[in-house]
């Protein structure tokens, strides 16, 4: 039989499916106290406390778990479950857990294992046969002993629901053949796959159409029963059908908390309060909560699970958290590690970082480090790591006995679906084990970002300190590298777990204390308006980066619903199109007939359209890394051309689906060779993508041509965002940092001319030009928009500026301040040469010029898009415009740009969208 390949996992469904065995396993640990014995009231807390019937150890999961593990053995190995082979294998290991490790055992599953252990055959058949011949001869056969170890299965047939319906059915049968056991396990597993792959609880009542049809009406009664009473309703939950019924009831019953940071409200709590409810159904606890705990799991992910609680759970034969993490994530990859071995590798590779451990400024019993300290040979003077980063499978500090605390957060925007909550979670383990008496390594992979956004919230829980100061003092002490500031999300959240308010502001008024199911704290809050929050944010960004105040004008992040935004985004993209084509013709063109697109276009064209499926990746999935997306575009550029078509489909392609997708792959002008770009075929030829961490000596000029449209970022959300981003993709194939450096700053300039206003110049500066004005603002906004920005940087763009002034249109000028084809001559030529020509009336005149320059087509391309965005499309000449063979593509480019970044026309991940086939355009998939 075929079995369908796993879907990829983005980071936040791989969090999810790390949940699900986890999560089984907390449940069952929580509920093992209080199995068959009093029903506990709603104001008592159950807690991981052993006992049971075991009895169990704190934390010790029992037989629920114990069984999963005997599937998820199998399943990690990339196992179709539906087969004799992968039957035999699961029913030899319940053989061997049944005599080498079984704490307890459910009635029904010890006769049928027993008789199966003196049956001949193959193990698997036996086991069935011994099954069926139980539920023929006992009319009680229907219990919960399939149930309660079937999320696994869901993780092994993520690829196709009918699939998974089969495995559920067929492992259940192993012990628990009844219909409605079957039916029970193909409801939770479509319910666990559904989570995992969407991050909803609709796939149990999805679920349903996967059922024999005569009995989809009896269990949607049940679900309907489910929701309509409390979990203690169904106290016969040793039957299947009572069992998941009061798991169900107990997950769709407690509320998920709205999030707020600084009261200590996070959404997932939910995963928490609920098993709680799950374990107060009463009589066989473990196996409810076990129930719902994978459920739970699938749906908020490993992230969302007590920090507490991962730590403490343990189980047969001698697992931890970490290791049913690492069956889990195996299973959902079909039996594969990553690039990078994880999760089943000894230890993570540290590339070139270079150890370092220094003391958090305000408790010194807290060292601050990186990964590669932890791996290092050198010893580590601490008692207890918290790791914020993958760290392998070998002891954290080898040849140490120390206090290891794991947690799920990943250092990229948009990719932590609980981030508020997993923050706070590691920063209060700090506290606890400094409260122990512990010395602490706090560490990330870098220690840049994570690191200090925990460090802070440490801060101010043991020492009071506000986050603004925190984040200042560390900024100070973190030497060897700060990258906070290109993860606003976390940033933000710092200073809203702490205040209630990105950006540090003190709260207005108290709110109300709320609790946690491991721990709990008031603080009070209220949240702030998105307007004011931006501000706040940008000027608590400047005071960490010792700036100055902010000179952009807050009109610029609503400047893309402005009227007349269109017209100078139009003209933007036109702009570099009619130079990149008067460049490479040294601007002669022929009197009739189409004017032909150069490869700079070509690219750009990619960047605006790559950049639009970024976003809507983000609006749908909740997790995007720009730059990836881009690189993807780039790929599907490629493969137009006919470089490495069969590699880059292998890599891209999901079964048969049509790729290159998405329609600028139909536009034929796209698939032919427009000229040369060396350096981006070459990074693309290879197997990864390139990144700022990986320096060459490639420094050509389509580092800063193709990444223009960037600029368009940068007026919706700051020009920090969009030099971040034009880093990143300009090193996706130059790992010069000059070339990186061109590309953000022409960014910042093109955004500050997509910005200005002539009405403002004439006020301002009288009869000074709104381009020239344009570009200095720029100039004198980049320091705040690029730490990295070096003086020698500046001073060239001040002087090329000044030269524009005193020595306008000088050819012999142009070719010293650009000389060659690489980015940094293309933007100093590219700045001179529109300073040149300030006026609407002057930009036929100045591309034409510009083509002149001893790499024409670079300069063109900065000259036209600078001057297209100051005056707008129709400052551009109408004879060439209309002439060009991509003008069409661009102007939809550059609406379908300004679109998603203001609009989201496909809707998100929680709303419905106005435009029925955005989502075809540009899928975000």
């Amino acid at each position: 039989m075929a079995h369908a390949p796993q879907p990829r996992l983005n980071t936040r469904a791989t969090d999810r499916a790390a949940g699900v065995l986890l999560g089984a396993a907390v449940g069952d640990a929580l509920g093992v106290p209080y199995e068959f014995k009093a029903t506990l009231r709603e104001d008592q807390q159950p807690r991981m406390i052993g006992g049971g019937l075991g009895p169990y150890k704190p934390g010790e999961y029992s037989d629920d778990t114990q069984m999963q593990v005997c599937i998820a053995r199998v399943a990690a190995g990339g196992a179709d479950l539906r087969t004799p082979e992968a039957l035999d294998a699961i029913a030899i290991n319940f053989q061997g857990w049944l005599s080498g490790g079984a704490s307890d055992v459910g009635s029904q599953t010890r006769t049928v294992l027993g008789a199966a252990g003196r049956a001949p055959g193959a193990p698997g058949t036996a086991m069935l046969d011994a099954a069926r011949l139980f539920t023929t001869a006992n009319e009680r056969s229907a219990g919960n002993g399939s149930l309660m170890r079937t999320g696994i299965v869901a993780l092994a047939h993520l690829g196709d629901a009918a699939e998974m319906a089969e495995a559920a059915t067929a492992v259940s049968a192993l012990t628990h053949p009844d219909p409605d056991c079957a039916d029970a396990c193909v409801l939770w597993c479509s319910g666990i796959r559904t989570a995992v792959l969407h991050g909803t609880f609709d796939g149990v009542r999805a679920g349903l159409d996967l059922l024999p049809a005569e009995r989809r009406g009896v269990w949607a009664l049940r679900l309907d029963e489910a929701e309509a009473n409390p979990p203690h309703h169904f106290a016969n939950n040793g039957w299947v059908v009572h069992a998941l019924q009061a798991a169900w009831s107990a997950i769709t019953r407690t509320a998920v908390p709205e999030l707020s940071p600084a009261e200590r409200r996070f959404p997932a709590q939910h995963f928490g309060l609920a098993l709680e409810a799950a374990v107060r159904a009463g009589t066989d606890t473990d196996t409810v909560a076990a129930i719902a705990g994978a459920l739970l799991g699938a749906r908020w992910g490993c992230s969302g699970i007590p920090l507490a609680w991962q730590r403490a759970v343990h189980g047969w034969p001698g697992l931890t958290g970490a290791d049913l993490v690492r069956l889990a994530v195996r299973t959902a990859r079909g039996g594969c590690d990553d690039a990078q071995g994880w999760p089943s590798a000894p230890r993570m590779s540290v590339g070139d970082h270079r150890s370092f451990a220094i003391p958090h400024p305000h408790d010194a019993g807290v060292a601050l480090g990186n990964l590669a300290l932890a791996q290092g040979a050198e010893p580590v003077p601490v008692e207890a790591v918290v790791s914020l980063c993958r760290t392998g499978t070998d002891p954290i500090l080898p040849g140490t006995e120390v206090e290891h605390v794991r947690v799920w957060l990943v250092d990229s925007q948009g990719a932590n679906a609980n981030l508020h909550y997993v923050l706070d979670q590691a920063a209060r383990q700090v506290l606890r084990l400094r409260k122990e008496g512990k010395r602490v390594l706090l560490h990330c992979f870098a220690g840049q970002s994570r690191t200090p956004a925990v460090a802070a919230i440490y801060s101010h829980l043991a020492t009071g300190t506000d986050s603004k100061t925190a984040l200042h003092d560390l900024r100070q002490v973190l030497t060897s590298g700060w990258h906070l500031e290109a993860h606003p999300e976390m940033h933000d959240a710092v200073h809203e777990l702490t205040t209630g308010r990105a950006g540090g502001e003190q709260p207005a008024s108290p709110g109300v204390a709320a609790t946690d199911p491991t721990t709990a704290g008031p603080a009070p809050a209220h949240r702030t308006p998105p307007r004011e929050r931006n501000r706040a944010h940008a000027e608590q960004r400047q005071e960490e980066l010792d700036l100055g105040p902010d000179d952009e004008p807050e009109q610029q992040r609503e400047v893309l619903k402005e009227k007349g935004t269109a017209s100078r985004v139009r003209g933007m993209m036109l702009g570099l199109a009619l130079g990149d084509t008067l460049g490479a013709a040294r601007g002669k063109l022929p009197a009739h007939g189409p004017l032909r697109a150069g490869v700079s276009t070509q690219l750009a064209c990619f960047t605006a359209e790559g950049t639009i499926r970024a976003w809507v990746r983000g609006a749908h999935k909740g997790i995007c890394h720009p730059p990836s997306v881009v690189w993807h575009a780039y790929c599907r550029w490629a493969a137009l051309q006919g470089i490495e078509v069969e590699r880059m489909r292998r890599r891209w392609a999901h079964g048969d689906e049509v790729w290159p997708n998405g329609w600028l792959a139909q536009v034929p002008v796209l698939a032919e060779r427009r000229g040369s770009a060396p350096a981006t075929v070459t990074a693309l030829s290879k197997t990864e993508q390139g990144n700022i961490g990986i320096p060459t000596t490639s420094r050509g000029c389509h580092a800063l041509t193709r990444t223009l449209p960037v600029a368009v970022v940068g007026a919706a959300h700051g020009s920090a965002q969009s030099v971040q981003l034009a880093r990143e993709i300009a090193a996706l194939t130059h790992g010069d940092p000059a070339a990186q450096s061109a590309a953000a700053h022409a960014a910042v300039l093109v955004n500050h001319c997509l910005t200005s206003t002539p009405e403002m110049q004439r006020s301002l500066f009288g009869e000074r030009s709104q381009v020239r004005q344009a570009l200095t603002d720029g100039i004198h906004a980049l320091p705040e928009a690029d730490p990295g920005l070096t003086n020698a940087e500046k001073e060239r763009l001040i002087r090329a500026l000044q030269q524009a002034e005193d020595q306008p249109a000088d050819a012999g000028r142009l070719a010293k301040l650009a000389p060659d084809a690489t980015a940094p001559s293309a933007l100093l030529g590219g700045l001179y040469v529109a300073a040149s020509f300030p006026e609407p009336a002057q930009v036929n005149a100045a591309l034409r010029f510009a083509a002149g320059a001893p790499d024409g087509d670079s300069v063109a391309c900065v000259v036209g898009a600078l001057l297209g965005a100051t005056h707008g499309v129709e400052a551009l000449p109408t004879g060439l415009i209309s002439r060009h063979e991509l003008a069409w593509v661009l102007d939809t480019l550059a609406r379908d740009l300004i679109a998603q970044l203001t609009d989201s026309p496909s809707g998100s991940e929680y709303t419905a969208g106005w435009d029925p086939h955005w989502w075809d355009r540009y899928p975000g998939g």
